[in-house]
């Protein structure tokens, strides 16, 4: 499993635009995704309970799952929540753009001069 903390982000999101009418579809379906990513993290923190299978091969299995459940670097654990973090910063930045869009409409609204009716 790759490293989550060196992992570089492939798009420079500086300048990021999102649809007005797609902005709160998207943001609802980012909080549902945050749902699941945050069931998953439960869920292999139980894999991080050592289960006694017995001595041997089946010894090795259950620490194995353990560590691949909560163990430090590269668990699933470490994983699912970083990922939770980007969901995260992807909904402010929705809300930003979004934001930054309204400001601007009601700029441009406010600039226009109807006159004669």
């Amino acid at each position: 499993m790759s490293d989550v903390r060196t992992a570089k982000p492939r798009f420079d999101l500086s300048g990021f635009a999102v649809a007005p009418e797609l902005a709160a579809d998207a943001h609802v379906k980012i909080s549902a995704l945050q749902d699941v990513v945050g069931q998953m993290v439960r869920e292999a923190k139980v894999l991080g309970r050592t289960v006694p299978l017995g001595g041997g091969y089946a010894d090795e299995v259950g620490k194995f799952m353990a560590q691949y459940g909560i163990g430090a670097d590269g668990s699933a654990v470490e994983a699912l929540t970083a990922f939770g973090k980007e969901l995260e910063a992807l909904k402010n930045r929705i809300e930003k753009a979004l934001a930054r869009y309204t400001r601007q409409d009601e700029q441009a609204a406010a600039d226009v001069d109807c006159v004669g009716g």
